[in-house]
């Protein structure tokens, strides 16, 4: 590769009804500096490009991340919205079997509740005839009583 240094130090062979060799110096002077400022460009862009290649990495790197932690949250929805709906499932399914158990007791419940009635009913009544025969026993006495007392005086 030709460097500006190269051309700075070509020399060319003097030749009868040549060109003016300081107009060619000064030229190939001019040509060096230019094409010392090109190098320098290309450096300067290389590295660029490395730096720009190194970022792009970076965010190629991101990326990925990015997809894959997008793609573990959806999972992890999915899995979510299966389980809720499970156990959605789960909690009406036991609510239906609590409602039937409910519903077939129910008719038990009015049997034993009627049965209690009428024991509570027939003990009522047990009671009161007790209690009227006590106030029947209780009056007689009282009657015996009076009449005792009316005797003696």
């Amino acid at each position: 590769m030709l460097s500006a240094l190269d051309i700075k130090k070509k020399e060319f062979e003097q030749k009868m009804r040549g060109y003016d060799v300081d107009e060619v110096r000064k030229f190939l002077d001019e040509v060096a500096k230019e094409f010392e400022l090109l190098i320098r460009d290309e450096i300067s862009l290389e590295d660029e490009l490395e730096e720009t290649k190194k970022k792009l990495e970076h965010y190629q790197s991101l990326e990925s991340m990015l997809e894959k932690t997008l793609l573990a949250a959806q999972q992890t929805a999915v899995k979510m919205e299966d389980q809720a709906k499970k156990e959605s499932e789960l909690i009406l399914g036991e609510a239906r079997l609590e409602r039937d158990k409910m519903l077939r007791d129910i008719p038990m419940e009015i049997e034993r509740a009627r049965g209690e009635t009428i024991k509570l009913k027939a003990e009522y009544e047990a009671t009161l005839a007790r209690m009227k025969s006590i106030m029947e026993g209780f009056k007689r006495f009282m009657e015996i009583i009076e009449a005792g007392t009316s005797n003696n005086t």
